[in-house]
């Protein structure tokens, strides 16, 4: 009897041997409302933190106030307008500056020594609260007067530029021979008439009474080219102009008017005072001078006309021929006297 074999059974597969993790601690719940950190931070509350930092007013800078050369400011800005608290002697010294813009008259009349009173203005001008008092003060008081620099420059700009014949006119006519009856003198007709009253009452005959040249004498027409007596040229006579009708800039030249010796005297402010202030003002004393003393300038202005040891070889006398001038070591010899 056939005996068949046990049938084998298949193993079944190995399992893999499980690997024990090792347990963490759960982490705690946060609370509601806790604070999220800033790297889990969402990026709209970012950019809103961004947005805030960056609308922060910018920090305020000290604006310094400029100065002119007399030590005081000249633009005020609108912030030192304001009452500026200063003591009772610095105080009393802004106000005294103001008067003669004196540092040193100011210190000293403000009762400070007068042994120190250089320094102590120095001092005093050159803090900045002072300044500031000095410029507020000056601005309101030209609002009180209204004078303002510009004012003062165009009143000196009005002197130097006025017409004095506005004033004062020198005016030429024919003398009183020029168109008489013969060249002789010519009355006008007031004269004429005044002349022979009064040689009637004197008792003297009719017949006696000298015509000369007649009347109709004006000074308004032209000299006679053939008078025996002014030869054409007339006769000047003065005339004054009538200040009611001044132009702007002559009535700032005319001064005033007197009664004198031989007769009204017109006054006027000094047109030479005016035009150095303005001179002065303009910088063109400044420019000049520079052109006149700097010896530098001098030099290379020498070297630059093609002689370069900066002499420049003159004539002793520029209006004489060269040939005789004297001989010159700086004076080139002519050709014929080289060999």
């Amino acid at each position: 009897m056939a005996t068949t074999p046990p049938s084998r059974k298949r193993a079944a597969p190995k399992k893999a041997p499980s690997i024990s993790k090792s347990k963490t601690p759960a982490a705690p719940k946060k609370p509601a409302g806790a604070a999220v950190p800033a790297s889990k931070a969402s990026p709209t509350k970012g950019k809103a933190t961004a947005q805030a930092k960056s609308a922060r007013p910018a920090p305020k800078t000290k604006q310094l106030v400029p100065r002119d050369t007399a030590g005081t400011t000249q633009d005020v800005p609108s912030d030192i307008t304001t009452a500026i608290e200063l003591s009772p002697r610095v105080q009393r010294f802004v106000d005294e500056y103001l008067i003669d813009l004196n540092g040193t008259q100011a210190a000293i009349r403000a009762g400070y020594s007068a042994r120190t009173a250089n320094e102590q203005a120095a001092q005093l001008l050159a803090k900045l609260s002072v300044q500031r008092a000095v410029a507020a003060a000056r601005k309101a008081q030209q609002e009180r007067t209204q004078i303002e620099a510009d004012k003062v420059v165009l009143e000196a700009w009005n002197i130097m530029t006025a017409d004095p014949r506005e004033l004062v006119q020198v005016k030429v006519g024919c003398c009183r021979h020029c168109w008489g009856e013969g060249h002789r003198y010519q009355r006008t007709l007031a004269e004429y008439n005044h002349d022979r009253e009064k040689f009637r009452e004197g008792g003297k005959p009719p017949e006696d009474w000298e015509e000369q040249g007649g009347i109709g004498y004006s000074p308004l027409r032209e000299a006679h080219p053939a008078c025996p007596e002014c030869h054409g040229d007339g006769c000047p006579r003065v005339v004054l102009g009538d200040t009611r009708t001044l132009s702007p800039g002559t009535r700032a030249l005319y001064a005033g008017a007197k009664e004198g010796k031989y007769g009204i005297e017109v006054q006027m402010h000094d047109k030479g005072a005016a035009m150095e202030k303005l001179f002065k003002h303009l910088g063109l004393y400044e420019r000049d001078n520079q052109q006149k003393t700097d010896p530098l300038a001098s030099l290379l202005h020498a070297i630059a006309n093609g002689n370069s040891n900066g002499f420049t070889p003159k004539a002793v006398d520029p209006e004489r021929p060269v040939a005789q001038a004297k001989p010159s070591a700086f004076l080139p010899r002519p050709d014929d006297e080289r060999d």
